[in-house]
């Protein structure tokens, strides 16, 4: 079973390349950006909403984020 997808968002100048890893444990998907930097993102069911763990923050908003990988997984919550 693939839990990894790739996919990319185009901002004004410049292409981001997105890996999304669904964690079976926490249940979240850790994402890399460009390669370069990884943060965990995560759904609160109690409120639903989308947030991000780690030391780094994504490059667009979270809840576009949470979109995009939802897409790409062709899941919905």
């Amino acid at each position: 079973m693939d839990l990894t997808r790739i996919f990319e968002k185009q901002l004004s100048d410049r292409t981001i390349t997105f890996h999304a890893t669904y964690d079976l444990k926490s249940h979240g998907f850790n994402i890399t950006e460009d390669d370069r930097i990884s943060y965990e993102l995560r759904f609160d069911p109690s409120n639903r909403s989308w947030f991000v763990t780690g030391e780094h923050q994504p490059s667009i908003p979270v809840e576009e984020l949470a979109r995009l990988v939802q897409e790409s997984y062709g899941h919905f919550v």
